[in-house]
């Protein structure tokens, strides 16, 4: 549902844009700052900020970074007892190509991202402790490291365009398609333990459904300020 919202939004987008400002604001903006509300209701939340520089008069590079912790994810509340010290670091990198006469920043864009983002926390589990080839002699709990490592590439189509006469004020709204590939790490594991998982629905940040690679839909929006 939020995808077909916000594909409708570009559709729209163009209208908004033209009611706002029919052309490209007449001060030449090279640069945009910007925020991503969205990604604060991302399974792995983060706040997300970003910053766009114009390399050519249709031409744009994106650099974005984000960070989030465990108190600020709504997801990790039923698990709550399951994860400790959880932390993610998020960083994305894009390359836009502006067509149908716009001009960098605003317009419409295609664009080549690529991703990468890193999940840490400390798994509670329940441990067999047993002696070799023996039988298991107690259970216990134990909190072990738990990582997972995301790195994408996406083509994206989006546009661009000024909320305000002067320029300033900017929204960005786009969709796109890509590829993911995902790996789970738990290292540190003791010799001689037969980690056991809990027996809880996992919905965080490491759900492995789907597998190791597979493909993904992005869409969202930004809201910026340009220079």
């Amino acid at each position: 549902m939020i995808h077909r919202i916000l594909v409708a939004g570009l559709l729209l987008s163009g209208a908004v844009r033209a009611q706002v400002n029919p052309t490209v604001p007449g001060p030449t903006r090279s640069w945009v700052l910007k925020v991503a509300p969205l990604s604060l209701l991302d399974l792995s939340s983060t706040i997300q900020a970003a910053v766009e520089g114009v390399v050519a008069p249709n031409q744009s590079v994106q650099l974005e970074l984000g960070y989030g912790w465990q108190a600020m994810n709504p997801w990790l509340a039923p698990n709550q007892e399951r994860y400790s010290r959880y932390e993610v670091w998020r960083g994305r990198a894009e390359w836009r190509y502006y067509w149908r006469g716009g001009q960098a920043p605003f317009g419409t864009y295609t664009a080549i991202e690529g991703l990468y983002k890193r999940e840490n926390a400390l798994e509670k589990a329940v441990t067999a402790v047993y002696d070799e080839p023996g039988p298991v002699q107690y259970y216990r709990q134990s909190s072990l490291p738990i990582s997972k490592d995301v790195f994408g590439i996406n083509v994206k189509i989006g546009r661009q365009f000024p909320l305000l006469p002067n320029g300033r004020l900017v929204f960005d709204i786009y969709t796109g398609l890509g590829l993911r590939a995902r790996t789970i790490l738990r290292t540190d594991l003791p010799n001689g333990y037969q980690l056991t998982r809990q027996p809880i629905v996992d919905i965080g940040p490491f759900t492995t459904y789907g597998g190791a690679s597979l493909f993904s839909l992005s869409a969202g929006f930004k809201i910026g300020y340009a220079l």
